[in-house]
């Protein structure tokens, strides 16, 4: 049986002997390019993609359970709905690429780059975003519960209605971004940039935010209640309607707790 990938214009990119997940892995080894690739709904589980070149291609609702997928080039591709379960996403490129809905549930996206990515209602509960740069994506609705976002850059993403209860985000730069009504519950914040952050209505409840930088921020009605606080920063922050019951404000800096709400 041969196969053939066509692009959005129905023109042939790539042909080959065998079945669809063949075709793309000896696309990869002979280093052809896939760009805008037709790939809605394919089962391509445990496919080795390495290296692919899949740039603006369309991937809607495809099967990538634990496919490896490492230092692949997804640039402004579709992958709405798509099951990335478990799939190795290490250095992989996706600059603006559409991941609305997918599952990314346990996915290794080490140093990968999801720039201004679309990246609504995702559930990547437990997945590895170490040093992933998601600045100016949008995650609204995301579920990261327990995932590791150590070193992430999310400047001015938006984190809005996120659940990242138990997530490890420390280090992590937030400079900018809107966390509003976002719950970062028991989550491990320590050295967060958080400068100029949006975090209105947000939960931080038992959180560890040791050595965070809260300046300028918008803390307004966001809970701080049994949260480690110590030596974090709030110079310029608004805080209206803020609680820190309960809260360890040692050598905490530029904080002036707000009155007590009526």
């Amino acid at each position: 049986m041969r196969t053939q990938i066509r692009n959005k214009a129905g023109t042939e990119l790539f042909s080959h002997d065998g079945d669809l997940r063949e075709a793309l892995e000896a696309a990869g080894e002979a280093g052809v390019e896939l760009t805008q690739a037709m790939l809605d709904g394919a089962n391509l589980s445990g496919a080795n993609l390495e290296d692919l070149d899949l740039r603006q291609a369309s991937l809607r609702g495809a099967n990538l359970r634990n496919a490896n997928l490492a230092d692949i080039d997804l640039s402004g591709a579709n992958l709405h709905e798509a099951n990335l379960r478990g799939a190795n996403l290490e250095h992989a490129e996706m600059h603006e690429v559409v991941l609305a809905d997918a599952n990314l549930e346990g996915c290794n996206l080490e140093d990968a780059r999801l720039i201004g990515a679309n990246l609504v209602g995702i559930n990547a509960q437990g997945a590895n975003l170490e040093g992933v740069d998601f600045s100016r994506a949008n995650l609204e609705g995301a579920n990261l519960e327990g995932s590791n976002l150590e070193d992430a850059r999310l400047s001015e993403a938006n984190l809005s209605r996120v659940n990242l209860q138990r997530a490890n985000l420390e280090g992590v730069d937030l400079d900018g971004a809107n966390l509003t009504h976002a719950d970062l519950r028991s989550a491990n914040v320590e050295r967060a940039d958080l400068r100029d952050a949006n975090l209105e209505d947000a939960n931080l409840r038992g959180a560890n935010l040791e050595r965070v930088q809260f300046d300028r921020a918008n803390l307004t009605n966001a809970c701080f209640d049994k949260a480690n606080l110590e030596r974090s920063s709030f110079a310029a922050a608004t805080l209206t309607g803020a609680t820190f019951h309960r809260a360890n404000l040692e050598r905490v800096k530029g904080l002036t707790m707000p009155p007590p709400s009526e």
